[in-house]
């Protein structure tokens, strides 16, 4: 910095940032506009391919407990290209009343599902399923049309899902949800 004459007021910040210094004046502001644009970017792209939400249930328990935040690759589904069984998915309800609901994958297109004597069947075979920690109450029996899937939540006692209101079309799931990211203690990617 040149040294000011006595008397003088001294610069702002803005006067010295804009004062001609050759070819570091340049350098910089190609970097500050770098960082708008690539900012600006990351912002955009973020928004249009994740969001978060925040579970509101006890749906999903032990799995997703209420409270936790969770962050949804947003994602299209097609009967061509359905998400895998297993996946825990957000959609809007079914029902009509503008909720978000995260709930698990069990049933694809076209599958029979056969919910009886607390057990899930899938085309007559029994479903392994390692995140329950109780049995599947209930009985259902039905196919999955072919531009939709059957969900379930991991606490099947108190879990209003397609047992409820039939399977979830493909359009109105939103995404896969891929990780936990609060609480810190709990952080981590959902398999």
């Amino acid at each position: 910095m040149e040294e000011q004459p006595v008397g003088a007021p001294p610069e702002t910040w803005v006067e010295q940032l804009t004062k001609r210094r050759g070819v570091r004046d340049r350098w910089f502001w190609v970097f500050v506009a770098l960082a708008v644009v690539l900012s600006v970017e990351v912002v955009v792209l973020t928004r249009l391919m994740f969001v978060s939400s925040i579970v509101t249930s006890n749906s999903m328990n032990p799995t997703l407990q209420r409270g936790d935040w969770v962050l949804v690759r947003r994602r299209r589904f097609t009967p061509a290209n359905p998400p895998r069984r297993g996946a825990i998915v957000m959609f809007r309800d079914p029902r009509g009343n503008g909720d978000r609901l995260i709930k698990r994958v069990i049933g694809l297109p076209n599958e029979v599902i056969t919910i009886a004597w607390g057990q899930v069947y899938i085309n007559g075979a029994l479903l392994t399923e390692p995140y329950l920690q109780t049995v599947t109450p209930g009985y259902w029996h039905g196919v999955v049309p072919d531009d939709a899937v059957f969900v379930m939540g991991d606490n099947r006692g108190v879990s209003e899902d397609s047992r409820t209101y039939g399977p979830v079309p493909l359009d109105l799931i939103e995404g896969e949800v891929v990780l936990r990211y609060y609480p810190l203690s709990r952080f981590g990617r959902l398999p």
